[in-house]
This record gives structure tokens, sequence and C-alpha cells, in this order.
């Protein structure tokens, strides 16, 4: 099979954090100039399974990714080695002849512990010779060493000149920052003098000159000199919307040079005014290194205060802090009180990471049912990926009781609203007869027009079974 990734993250779903930690440095890592040109480097192609709540009937989809992948990399924990799923997944891959092609990842525990609560290593991976030989442990050497271990297998290139490059970019980019930094502060000293100082009428004069900036501004990414000079006073006179969409501007090269570290400096006046959405916003450069170095912490301060201003985006964040304990002491109950608040107050993300809390336990006692009301409650609040997990709910009697009907009618609306996995569904319940009597042919064709590959091979099947023209 034509190798599509290089890699394939394998993990539980209690080590996300990690798993999406090491997806985006993999896949945004440039090396060092020299090094590209000899090499002629591509960005990484990373895969990672992003299922839905009844992925474990899915993992045959899965193996043509395996297929797929140059490497496995297995994010190995307690958690991963106690997952049937992450077992599958290593011992499929190994079934293709590639023990040495493994990579573990060791974010926790220990490997060959006598105490089966620390053991990391799944009993697939256990039963591997050399299994340590590509591996890498952030216990043992930290996450960027080992982020540039696994870089150095992938990339093919000796670790040891990798690391040497990585530490002159480091030595320049420091240099950099600190000059910048500088700069900034005397920047946003004057900013900060200047706010204090502006009178009521000058900050609904601030306002005024913000709407005749979006008025004057067809389009957000299409920002002329005269419009953006409209936001910079606006912002200097204290309009924390104004301090958003300049620091968008910013960071995004909208209508000025691209400049995070200035978009940073927007983002932050704009929290310290005390808006919620400037906070989340702070928050996020802080846990990307957008503008500033990363600080999880930080990102985690940022995120709880805008919760406490009445953010649901700023709710779910700290949630998924104190479940991943990023900047956090890990703390299950409290993220779920947070996906809870941030559920009722109807943000997506947060019901969904709500019923994952109820069907794993998570925070709380496992409840099938609950889990099934809110993946019900996120579909019909008109969420794709709440149609699709409710059809699978619906298809496995996954905290309901089986429905063929209702299993169909939820993936052949998140079929309607352009989602291929739900296609995909849709064709297989009219080829099989279950919960509906339909031909299949349509809705395959419209799924590997999304880009199914599971639909391409069941046009095959049925150009075969039927003597279907192409």
């Amino acid at each position: 099979m034509t190798t599509v990734y290089d890699a394939f993250i394998s993990y539980s779903h209690r080590d996300m954090r990690w798993a999406r930690w090491l997806q985006k440095r993999l896949e945004t890592y440039r090396p060092p100039r020299d090094m590209r040109q000899e090499n002629a480097f591509k960005p990484l192609r990373v895969f990672r399974d992003q299922t839905d709540l009844a992925g474990v009937e899915l993992f045959s989809s899965l193996q043509k990714e395996l297929a797929a992948s140059r490497y496995l990399i297995v994010i190995c924990s307690p958690n991963s080695a106690a997952s049937r799923w992450v077992g599958e997944e290593v011992r499929a891959f190994l079934a293709m002849g590639r023990e040495d092609r493994v990579i573990p990842f060791i974010v926790s525990g220990e490997p060959d512990s006598d105490d089966p609560t620390l053991e990391c290593f799944s009993p697939a991976l256990r039963g591997l010779e050399d299994r340590q030989h590509l591996g890498a442990n952030i216990r043992e050497i930290g996450k960027e060493k080992a982020l540039l271990r696994v870089l150095a297998v992938l990339l093919d290139v000796r670790l040891d000149r990798l690391a040497e490059r990585e530490k002159r970019r480091k030595k320049q980019r420091i240099a950099w920052t600190a000059s910048a930094a500088l700069a900034a502060a005397a920047v946003l000293t004057g900013l900060l003098l200047r706010n204090a100082a502006v009178s009521r009428k000058n900050q609904q004069l601030s306002y005024d000159i913000y709407w005749a900036a979006l008025a004057a501004s067809p389009q957000k990414d299409q920002l002329t000199p005269d419009t953006l000079a409209l936001l910079t006073a606006s912002a200097k006179a204290g309009n924390p919307n104004a301090m958003l969409y300049l620091a968008d501007c910013c960071q995004n090269g909208w209508g000025v040079e691209k400049d995070e570290q200035a978009a940073f400096q927007w983002y932050q006046l704009s929290a310290m005014s005390g808006d919620a959405s400037g906070m989340t916003a702070l928050a996020n450069c802080y846990l990307n290194g957008v503008g500033v170095a990363p600080d999880e912490k930080m990102a985690y301060t940022w995120y709880l205060r805008a919760a406490e201003a009445g953010s649901p985006y700023g709710m779910y964040a700290a949630g998924s802090c104190c479940q991943m304990g990023a900047g956090v002491t890990q703390d299950e109950k409290a993220a779920f009180q947070w996906y809870q608040k941030a559920a009722d107050a109807g943000m997506d993300a947060a019901m969904y990471s709500l019923a994952l809390c109820y069907r794993d336990g998570i925070g709380t006692s496992p409840d099938l049912v609950m889990s099934f009301q809110w993946i019900k409650h996120l579909a019909e609040s008109g969420n794709v990926y709440g149609m699709y997990n409710l059809g699978l709910m619906y298809q496995f009697g996954l905290g309901t009781t089986e429905s063929p009907q209702e299993a169909y009618r939820w993936y052949r609306q998140a079929a309607l609203a352009g989602d291929p996995d739900g296609m995909y569904r849709t064709a297989w319940c009219i080829e099989n007869r279950y919960g509906i009597d339909d031909p299949a042919l349509a809705w395959y064709q419209a799924a590997a027009l999304a880009g199914s590959p599971e639909a391409e091979k069941a046009l095959e099947r049925l150009r075969e079974k039927n003597a279907v023209s192409p």
C-alpha cells in the first residue's frame, strides 16, 4: 500500500493532551535551513485517531491508516498499557512485519514494572524485542529531547546533529526575543498609562471609531491602511474589541506585517482590561507559544479567569487543563464540573467532553445513559459530529436501546450536512437494509466524492456484485 503518513500515533484518550502535543510539534517542525536544503524536507504527515464514542466497533477502519504509515508511535503510559485498543493497533502494525518501526514515547509510568499500576507498555509492546531502540522517555530526557529523538528517526538524521542545530536556533531565538521584549515592555507601559488616563468621553469615542472601522472594512481579513489606522486609534483609546481585532491582524498578517509579539501584546491588553475573549486569546498564546514562550501555568491561569468571567470557552479550556494536568494539578472532578458548566452554556466541544466523562467515568460515575443524552443534545443542536455519534450509539445500543431506524436517520442527517463518515454509514445501512430499504449506490457515490476510502471500496464491491457501471 502507498505510504500516506510518516507516523501513526496510538494512544489512550486519557493521554489526549500528549497525543495532540506530539502531533502538532511533529507536523509543524521545520528543520534548520541548511538541513532543509540538503535533504529537501517536507512537512511530516501524522495520523492521530480522532474517532467517535463508539470507535471500538470501527477499529477495522483504522487498519488502512496503519498500513499507510511508515512508523507507529505509541504514547506509553499506564493508561495506554491498559487500553485494549492501543494493544490492537500495536498488534496490527506488528502483523505487517514492521517490528523495527515502532517508536515507544513514554510519558508516564515505567516499562517492565513489577507494579501493574505503573506499567506503561501494553502487552503487545512487552513481547517485542529491542522495543526501546527507537523510543524516548520524557521522564529521563525531558519532552523536548524526546521530541528530537522521534524527529531524528522520522527524518532519518543523526540525533546529535539535529540537537546541535536546535541548540543554535534556540540561542538565536532567545537573543532576538530578549531585545524584542525590551521594546515591547516600553510600548506596553506607554499603552497602559494611556489607557489609565482615558476619560469616559474618550472611551465612548473609541467605540465610535471602532464601528467606523468595521463599516469601512468589507471583510475582516482585507484591511486598508485607513481602516487599520482607525482600529489602532480605537485600541489605543482603550476599546478591548479593537485590541482583539488588531491582535488578530498582527497574528494573521491582515493589512499589516505578521507579528506574533505585537499580537500577544494586544491580546494581553485586552485581557487586562477585563475582556473574557481577550483572556482566552491570551491563554491560547501562552499554551501555543504565540509571541511568548509556552507556559502552561499562565495558560491555565487565564483560562480560569475567563471561565470565572463567564466565558464558555474558558470553562471548557479550564476543564481540559484540569483533566490533563496542564498547568495545574490533575483533577478530573474539577474537569467534569467545568465541562458541565460549559455544556450547560451551550458549547459543543464541552457537550462532547462531558459525554466522554460519563462514558469513561472521568470525574464522575460511568453512566452511558447520560453519555447518550449529551450526545443526543449535541446532535439536536445541529452539530454534525454529534449526529454521527448519535447514529453509532443507536446502532450499537450504547446508553439506549438499539434502533436501526434512528441510527439510519442520524447517519443520514450527518451525511446531508456533508460528513463523509455519515455518508459512508448511511450507505452501509442502505446496502445492508439496516433501518432503510433504499438502494445504496447513490450514497456510496456521494461518500466517495467526499473523500471516503471505505466508500470507494464499497463501490467496487457493488460494481462486481451487481455489474453496475462506473
